[in-house]
């Protein structure tokens, strides 16, 4: 197998645009693949951070996969050697693995990564373009990511601020059964990012400010993250008292909250939540001296985040050698899908004398490259 991609770590979003597929575009090239370089099968897996085309044959095949890469997405044929990666063989196995498994992405341990391979890999089966060796590397590396999803911490360890943030908000109303969000600055890209963080765990009760007198209205549910309405900053003390969290999120050079004001409008006694995510803080830090209230801003965000980095870290080491030991597994059987199919007549010869029990015991007990040797030896034999 063999693999051509581009991704985060070499090129820029700009570039990697040009090399994405869509899904129909992935059937065209699955189609293109076929006849013009007469590929066995191959996979595209294709997101934002990454353009990857996995392909069965030999060596000499990828100079013709790279022309037709070039001419599909009409990219000049230089350049593009400029900007991709390529993978041979055992590097190129080793390399989806490592990809599906969220170890080679941006946020280490991420679990998309696992279905975008699995929506590539699917797509590719409809179109007839998964061959037996791409079937046991992609059986392989999926299952090597559920069991490192499994028996390590690396995706439930997030480090993003906006997930930790979110994350405490959860907490906390539902120890306190409730679910009102005030959140300061819904129209900003930290803002928007929480909104949509906190409707996908059910969090729908959030009203927003905007300084834009355009985007004000009551009901707008949706249009930032699944918010009720979108409310005037100049008003929003008003709503302090019916809020259970308030999260200020903006850009500016003012406080958005100061103690003595919220001390004014705040006229139901229980816990609230301030959350400061703006950089410089801007909710005055007396609010945490208030009744009832208790205000976390970035730092402790951040401090969490680097802790759960060093976690990150430690199970990265786990999730290695899981991966190392899943890998070893599919390329024995690899080598051994390939030694039957061009040897099958040796296992029928010696048949009475339980070579392929004898064979099979053997492959438990030896490591890929020393089966692949044996397989080497045995084929001679037939010389």
């Amino acid at each position: 197998m063999n693999c051509i991609g581009v991704n985060y770590k070499k090129v820029p979003l700009e570039i990697r645009e040009r090399y994405a597929f869509s899904a129909e575009e992935q059937r065209e090239f699955h189609k293109r693949l076929k006849i013009s370089a007469h590929c066995a099968g191959s996979v595209i897996v294709s997101t934002c951070n990454r353009s990857e085309i996995y392909f069965c044959g030999k060596a000499e095949l990828i100079a013709g996969v790279e022309r037709e890469l070039a001419a599909y997405k009409e990219l000049d044929g230089q350049e593009m050697l400029g900007q991709i990666y390529v993978y041979s063989g055992d590097a190129a196995l080793r390399h989806l693995f490592h990809v599906t498994c969220g170890l080679d992405s941006m946020v280490l341990g991420e679990d998309e990564i696992l279905r975008q391979v699995k929506d590539g890999y699917l797509l590719a089966q409809g179109e007839g373009m998964v061959c037996n060796e791409i079937n046991i590397a992609f059986q392989g590396a999926m299952s090597s990511a559920k069991s490192i999803k499994t028996n390590t911490l690396l995706s439930k360890t997030p480090v993003s601020v906006g997930t930790l943030a979110a994350n405490r908000i959860e907490g906390f109303l539902k120890e306190q059964g409730t679910g009102k969000v005030l959140l300061i600055g819904i129209t900003g890209q930290i803002g928007g990012i929480l909104a949509k963080n906190l409707y996908d765990k059910g969090i729908t009760e959030i009203t927003g400010t905007s300084r834009r007198h355009g985007m004000i209205s009551e009901g707008s549910g949706g249009n930032y993250g699944g918010s009720d309405r979108i409310v005037s900053f100049a008003d929003r003390y008003a709503y302090v008292d019916e809020a259970d969290v308030i999260v200020s999120a903006t850009t500016g050079p003012h406080y958005t909250f100061v103690a003595q004001k919220l001390a004014v409008h705040i006229k139901t006694a229980k816990p609230r939540l301030f959350v400061d995510l703006a950089v410089p803080r801007d909710i005055d830090r007396a609010v945490a001296e208030l009744a009832q209230c208790e205000l976390v801003d970035v730092d402790d965000f951040t401090r969490a985040a680097a802790h759960n980095n060093e976690i990150k870290l430690h199970e990265k080491d786990k999730a290695e050698l899981i991966l190392t030991e899943k890998l070893e597994e599919t390329k024995k059987s690899i080598y051994m899908s390939d030694f039957m199919e061009q040897n099958g007549r040796i296992f029928a010869k010696w048949k009475d004398r339980n070579f392929e029990s004898v064979f099979y015991r053997l492959k438990d007990r030896m490591t890929a490259e020393q089966l692949k040797g044996l397989m080497e030896a045995i084929a001679g034999l037939e010389e």
